[in-house]
């Protein structure tokens, strides 16, 4: 994010949400292995009954900003893919699960916390975010990222400071995500 940023602009990352995959809840798929979820996303795995599910074609869900964010720094989207998009600017929370729950060969990404009932929550590499507290062993992160131009002041100064607390860090943590150390 910093390389993007205008000058004099700093970036602040307050915490670390974890970003979890969604699938419709017909798809047997329960869960994937990294090295699955690498191939998915290289379009080197195309078919859900490559990974012990049926035999459809996988459609990721591709809403900006989670998808070049977030799994790109740990899984590169380098090959072609088959992605289910709306047209127009859209919220990317309210569609992704919507483009999801409605197509039992789309596969998701969504912030935790944020997928809706009508969806299915799976397990990386046999884990959900929640089960590696505290060690932090999920490895897919969104940063909370607040940014300044120059350094932070006032009402901004202070809620970075707040999130650095023991006790914004325990609100944070209730929250499933992990505080930065990086915060003032």
């Amino acid at each position: 994010l910093s390389s993007n940023l205008p000058k004099g602009a700093l970036n602040t990352v307050v915490a670390k949400s974890p970003i979890v995959l969604i699938v419709n809840r017909n798809n047997p798929v329960n869960g994937l292995a990294s090295s699955e979820l690498k191939g998915i996303f290289s379009g080197k795995i195309r078919n859900w009954k490559e990974v012990g599910g049926v035999d459809l074609e996988i459609k990721n869900v591709m809403l900006e900003p989670c998808v070049r964010h977030t799994m790109q720094k740990q899984v590169v989207i380098y090959g072609d893919t088959l992605n289910l998009t709306p047209a127009g600017k859209v919220n990317p929370v309210e569609f992704t699960n919507r483009l999801v729950s409605a197509d039992q060969s789309a596969l998701g990404q969504q912030i935790y916390g944020y997928e809706s009932k009508d969806v299915k929550v799976l397990r990386i590499d046999g884990m959900l975010p929640q089960e590696s507290a505290p060690a932090g062993r999920y490895g897919f992160y969104q940063d909370f990222n607040i940014v300044t131009k120059g350094e932070p002041e006032g009402v901004v100064k202070d809620f970075i400071g707040f999130a650095a607390s023991d006790e914004g860090g325990r609100i944070i943590k209730a929250l499933i995500h992990v505080p930065s150390t990086g915060a003032l």
